[in-house]
């Protein structure tokens, strides 16, 4: 053996342990040193493709693990993580061959069977996803990842499958911020939310939807900000619960439409008058106050910046501005009253002023609701679209 070889890093073991703590830049730098050293090695091709899915560089994933097929076609492991790459670059066909060919080389391999629940969880088919991680789990009965899938599509029994989830890795941190999101969603306890998102950053610091939830709960906690956002929240649930009557009881959503007709009035009423004379001081107030939000929810220069360099001002200067906003807008539109009483003329540049604004708020409350809608659209067509694609040959592999 030569003195250079003896001195060589011992590379696969580098990988090994940098995979191990997730330090996916390190696992790319030693990748790279074994690929200017064996420029063909499979095993190097694999760790730089894993590497790249982790850092979120899918396109430079996918060159890498087709040079590791190319030497190992038989890798499993190699076509899961191609699965990956492709389908999160939208190439949902190339994706469940991949997944399939995975599937096929290892069928007892539960992180291929897993995966591929994930796949369908992600474009809303939540009946597939349970069926696949169910087949995970017989694989692997004790893997808190797929048992945090399975709560994920299971909603009356969510929060028992976190707990055992916790019970059997209590430093994962999804399941932390999917207990969070529970609790900010279903049970509205922002404060016990807050908490798990926090253990969650703890674990994985790098988890930006944890820090993103965070973010959310920290809102709804502001008093004011809750206040403010009160009536058009209510508004929202009502809508909401109007679309959930009638899916799931058509002969209530009928009884119900005389009182909704009625009522209509009045919620157009509210909505127009909480577009005019609460929207404009809600954007004031996020202006003055969303930095530090974002700062509480340790977000990196979130304290930086902004106009004049406000986000450095003391709080009580910035809500004493609000304040002043407040008093400056509420007297300014008593103004515009009291000048418009005087004469028709006067009432139609406040009727038109007046539309203006509520045709704004109007339009932004409308633009939210319809880009959700067509996700959500798009998302069930990608699913059955997907499901017809893979159902002969998946039930192929569930018999074997």
């Amino acid at each position: 053996m030569s003195p250079g070889e003896s001195n060589a890093p011992n590379f696969p073991l580098l990988i090994s342990r940098f995979s191990g703590s997730s330090q996916w830049d390190r696992v790319l730098e030693t990748a790279r040193e074994w690929l200017s050293a064996d420029p063909e090695n499979s095993r190097a091709h694999l760790a730089a493709g894993q590497a790249f899915l982790n850092l979120q560089r899918f396109p430079e994933a996918d060159s890498h693990l087709r040079r590791a097929l190319a030497g190992e076609p038989e890798n499993s492991t190699a076509h899961r993580f191609m699965s990956i790459a492709l389908f999160h670059t939208k190439r949902f066909k190339e994706a469940d061959a991949e997944a399939q060919k995975a599937i096929s080389l290892s069928p007892h391999d539960h992180y291929n069977w897993y995966h591929l629940a994930l796949m369908f969880y992600r474009q809303g088919d939540k009946t597939s996803a349970i069926k696949y991680a169910r087949k995970a789990r017989e694989l692997a009965p004790r893997d808190a990842d797929v048992i945090n899938l399975i709560a994920l599509c299971s909603p009356s029994e969510r929060l028992t499958h976190y707990e055992e989830a916790l019970e059997l890795d209590p430093e994962n941190a999804q399941v932390h911020n999917n207990i969070g999101a529970y609790h900010m969603n279903v049970t509205k306890d922002y404060t016990k939310a807050e908490e798990c998102f926090r253990r969650a950053l703890f674990f994985d610091p790098a988890l930006k939807m944890a820090r993103t939830n965070l973010f959310q709960a920290l809102k709804r906690r502001d008093k004011v900000y809750h206040a403010l956002c009160l009536p058009r929240d209510w508004m929202l649930q009502a809508f909401a619960f109007m679309r959930k009557t009638r899916k799931s009881n058509i002969a209530l959503y009928i009884v119900l439409i005389p009182i909704w007709l009625y009522a209509f009035r009045l919620v157009l009423a509210g909505l127009i008058l909480w577009c005019l004379l609460v929207w404009p001081m809600v954007k004031v107030y996020e202006f003055l106050t969303i930095g530090d939000i974002r700062h509480s929810a340790g977000e990196i220069g979130s304290r930086r910046g902004g106009f004049l360099g406000y986000r450095n001002w003391a709080v009580k200067t910035r809500l004493g501005i609000f304040g002043g906003c407040l008093v400056c807008f509420w007297l300014g539109l008593a103004g515009l009253i009291f000048y418009a009483a005087k004469s028709p003329e006067h009432q139609d540049a406040l009727a038109v002023t007046a539309g203006l604004l509520f045709g704004i708020a109007l339009f932004y409350l409308i633009f939210i609701q319809v880009r959700a809608t067509f996700r959500k659209s798009r998302e069930r067509r990608l699913s059955r679209k997907r499901k017809q694609q893979m159902k002969g040959v998946l039930e192929t592999e569930m018999e074997r």
